[in-house]
C-alpha cells in the first residue's frame, strides 16, 4: 500500500473487471493518500460501477481508507469507476481488489441492489484480521472496543457447524459478554445512509461446554424484536435481520435467562450492510457506445483512456460528453475542441441524438462526411481545424474548415449556409467564428490540458508513520487464492490494462472493435447543396 496510481487530467477513470453474468461480487478499493503531493488535502471523489454511484470517498492524510461492496454482475464485465467531484481534487487509487461469493452466502440480501459494507466487526480482540489467509474470503474485520464489556476467548479452536457466511474462526472464538447475568448488551452504530436499508448479521457461539448452566437473549434491532439466540458451543450461530433506521442503529441483546446460573449475552462479531440506491437497468444507448468506439478507434491515442459507462451517472459523464434522457441515456453533444485529434472522422452515423458537434482546434483533415448532413437533431457543428500546410488566409483554394450548421427554421439555414460561403470565400482564421455565430469558443476548463487527456500516474509513497485502517463515511472453490487468482489492481503494476486493441466502450458487457474510417470526399459546392436540403427536409420541423 505505498504506492498509487492518480488521474489528475480525465474527470473520470475506470477499470474494466471480468465477471460472469449474474454472479456477485466482493469489490474492495483502497486508497492512501500519504500527502504524496506534499499538499497535505486529502481529496474526495465519488466511487460508481457499472454506471451507479455508490459513495463519495473522503481520504485521509493519516489513515489507509477502504470501501467494499457487494454487487451483482449484470454481464461479461463490471466497470469501476473514480469520478471527480472537486476541483483540482484528483481521483487515485492503491488497489482494486474482486473476488466471487457463494451462493449460499448472505442471501437476505436483494440482487437488484448493490450493498455497501457500512460495519464489520470483530469483538474481544484487539487484533484486525486483514483478509486472506485470516478470512477465506477475503475481508477484513475490524477490532471493535469493548467499552464496559468483558473479552472472553474460547477454549477450542475447532469449529464443527460453521454459519453459511463463513465468518473466519479466529473472529468468532474472541467474544465479549455482559458484566452480569441481568445486563444486556447495547451497540450503536451511526446511520451511514439516511432512508436506507440495512442488512444486519450477528455472530454467536458459546466459548465453553456448559454444565448446569444457561446462556439465553433476545435480539432486538431498533427495538424490535428479532429472534431468541441460545448460542452452541463449536458451533457459530447468525441471526440475519433488516432495519430502517430513521437515526442510528441499534442492536440490543437482552437477557431472558436471569437467575443464576445463567450466563450473560455475548457476542462474537457483527456484519452491517447498507442497500444502494436503485441501480440504473438502461445504460447509454448501444447505437451511441458503438459510435463512440468508432470515434475512440480512430484518435485512439488521445482518447484511449476513456472506458466505462460514458452518460451515466448523469452529473460524471464523459467529460467530451453532453446526455440527456434515461431510457435509454442519449448522446447530445461531441466537445472535442483542443483535443490534439488528427486525421479524417470515421463515420458515427448511429449517433441519431447529437445536436452539436465542436472539434474545433484540432489537426483534423479531409472532406467534410456527409453523414453529419443527416443527422435528424443536428443544430449545430464547429470545425476549426488548421491542417499541416494550409494555406495563408488571402491565397488558395481548398475547402474552409469553419462550418457552422443551424437546422430548424428555413431563414436560419440561408444565414448560415450565407456564413459558410462567406467562410469558405474570406478563409477566416481560427477564433473568429465566434463573432459569426454569436456565441463563444467551445473549450475545456483549465484544469483539463488537452495534450493528454488521458493523462495518469503513478506514485510512490514515502510516509512517516504506518497508516490506520479506516472505512468511508458515506454521504469454495470461489474462496480467492493466494497465488492472485482473483482479480487484484496494486502499485500501478498488475492491474488491467485503461486502453487496449479493443476500446472497451460498452454500458454492461461487451467491446467494440475498431472499424475502418468511411469519409466520402465532398466539395463546397456538395456541401452548399447538402445544407439546403437538410434545410428543407427539416423547415416543417422545430422552430
Amino acid at each position: 500500500m505505498n504506492s498509487l496510481r492518480v488521474f489528475t487530467q480525465q474527470n473520470k477513470n475506470c477499470y474494466t473487471l471480468s465477471s460472469n453474468s449474474m454472479d456477485r461480487y466482493f469489490i474492495r478499493a483502497m486508497f492512501n493518500y500519504g500527502n504524496y503531493d506534499g499538499l497535505s488535502n486529502a481529496p474526495s471523489f465519488d466511487l460508481e460501477i457499472d454506471g451507479n454511484k455508490m459513495m463519495t470517498i473522503e481520504t485521509s492524510i493519516d489513515d489507509i481508507v477502504y470501501s467494499e461492496v457487494i454487487y451483482t454482475s449484470r454481464g461479461d464485465n463490471i466497470s469501476v469507476c473514480l469520478a471527480r467531484i472537486q476541483d483540482k481534487e484528483y481521483p487515485f487509487i492503491s488497489s482494486l481488489e474482486a473476488w466471487p461469493l457463494d451462493d449460499n452466502m448472505y442471501v437476505g440480501m436483494n440482487r437488484d441492489l448493490a450493498w455497501i459494507m457500512s460495519y464489520r466487526y470483530n469483538y474481544g480482540t484487539e487484533d484486525w484480521i486483514y483478509g486472506y489467509p485470516g478470512d477465506d474470503y477475503n475481508r477484513m474485520w475490524e477490532p471493535a472496543p469493548s467499552q464496559d464489556l468483558v473479552p472472553v476467548l474460547a477454549d477450542t479452536k475447532s469449529m464443527y457447524y460453521p454459519a453459511d457466511e463463513d465468518p473466519p474462526d479466529s473472529a468468532i472464538f474472541d467474544a465479549v459478554e455482559a458484566q452480569t447475568s441481568m445486563d444486556s448488551i447495547t451497540l450503536v452504530f451511526a446511520n451511514t445512509k439516511p432512508n436506507s436499508v440495512n442488512y444486519v448479521l450477528t455472530y454467536f457461539t458459546e466459548m465453553t461446554e456448559l454444565i448446569n448452566k444457561t446462556r439465553s437473549f433476545d435480539i432486538y434491532v431498533d427495538d424490535g424484536f428479532v429472534i431468541n439466540i441460545t448460542p452452541g458451543y463449536q458451533n457459530c450461530t447468525v441471526a440475519r435481520t433488516y432495519a430502517h433506521p430513521e437515526g442510528n442503529l441499534t442492536v440490543e441483546l437482552r437477557p431472558t435467562a436471569t437467575t443464576e446460573p445463567a450466563k450473560p449475552p455475548i457476542i462474537s462479531a457483527i456484519e452491517v450492510y447498507t442497500a444502494s440506491d436503485a441501480l440504473v437497468t438502461i445504460g447509454t444507448s448501444q447505437d451511441d457506445l458503438d459510435g463512440l468506439g468508432m470515434i475512440i478507434s480512430a484518435f485512439f491515442e488521445k482518447l484511449k483512456g476513456w472506458s466505462g459507462e460514458p452518460c451515466l451517472p448523469i452529473d460524471t459523464t464523459w467529460q467530451w460528453l453532453g446526455c440527456a434522457g434515461n431510457d435509454p441515456p442519449r448522446v447530445t453533444s461531441l466537445n472535442l475542441s483542443g483535443y490534439g485529434l488528427d486525421g479524417s472522422l470515421p463515420n458515427f452515423s448511429q449517433m441519431q441524438g447529437l445536436e452539436s458537434i465542436d472539434l474545433s482546434s484540432n489537426n483534423l483533415n479531409g472532406s467534410i462526411p456527409d453523414f453529419l448532413g443527416k443527422l435528424p437533431n443536428l443544430k449545430l457543428l464547429v470545425d476549426q481545424n488548421i491542417p499541416s500546410g494550409a494555406p495563408p488566409r488571402d491565397g488558395g483554394k481548398k475547402s474552409g474548415h469553419i462550418i457552422g450548421i443551424v437546422v430548424g427554421i428555413v431563414v436560419v439555414i440561408f444565414v448560415i449556409a450565407g456564413g459558410v460561403y462567406y467562410l469558405y470565400r474570406k478563409k477566416l482564421l481560427p477564433g473568429e467564428l465566434a463573432g459569426l455565430l454569436g456565441g463563444q469558443q467551445a473549450t475545456k476548463p483549465e484544469s483539463e490540458p488537452p495534450q493528454n487527456p488521458q493523462g495518469e500516474a503513478s506514485v510512490s509513497i514515502n510516509a512517516s508513520t504506518d497508516p490506520m485502517l479506516s472505512r468511508p463515511q458515506q454521504n469454495g472453490n470461489n474462496r480467492p487464492r493466494p497465488d492472485g487468482g482473483n482479480f487484484t489492481m496494486g502499485n500501478g503494476n498488475s492491474e488491467q490494462n485503461l486502453g487496449g486493441g479493443n476500446v472497451p466502450v460498452h454500458g454492461g458487457a461487451g467491446e467494440v472493435s475498431g472499424h475502418p474510417s468511411m469519409v466520402p470526399d465532398l466539395d463546397m459546392d456538395e456541401f452548399d447543396e447538402l445544407v439546403q436540403q437538410h434545410g428543407s427536409q427539416r423547415a416543417s420541423g422545430r422552430a
